[in-house]
């Protein structure tokens, strides 16, 4: 299979400049919400260049080993989202599942009040779920730094 491979240096600028995209829209989000596990790293990033610590975490997992599978949420935020803007971040969109579902909880159970979306990557053959932001297209698997090597 071919790959993409991101350095740290890289996920770090694409971080810097989905942040930029973000403000140039006008949207100032009020919390981000990051999807664990690899979705921690960009929004940790994203926090970092916003300046803010309003971070909520959902643990939602679909991969087992390059294979996509049934989505499963483990965990959700325990903070009052009512009302408020949030920026959901993960690392990429492949089909655009993960974003679309925890979208859907955040605008139903939390009532958000302006909720977007944001990833590094989307997975342009794939993807059917669209984010709001993304800074990169690819049609290969991405090995992102904080990936297993075995």
């Amino acid at each position: 299979m071919r790959t993409v491979n991101l350095s740290w240096r890289q996920v770090e600028e694409l971080s810097r400049k989905l942040v930029k995209n973000v403000r140039a829209s006008g949207f100032k989000p009020q919390y981000l919400v990051g999807i664990t596990v690899s979705g921690l790293f960009p929004v940790a990033l994203v926090a970092k260049v916003f300046d803010t610590k309003d971070v909520a975490i959902v643990s939602a997992r679909s991969y087992s080993k390059r294979r996509q599978g049934k989505l499963k949420v483990t965990a959700l935020p325990k903070v009052d989202l009512r009302g408020k803007r949030v920026l959901l971040v993960d690392e990429i969109a492949d089909r655009g599942t993960t974003l679309k579902h925890i979208s859907k909880i955040l605008k139903t159970h939390y009532k958000v009040g302006q909720l977007k979306t944001a990833v590094l990557v989307v997975n342009k053959k794939n993807c059917e779920t669209w984010p709001d932001y993304y800074m990169l297209t690819v049609d290969k698997w991405v090995v992102f730094p904080w990936d297993s090597r075995s």
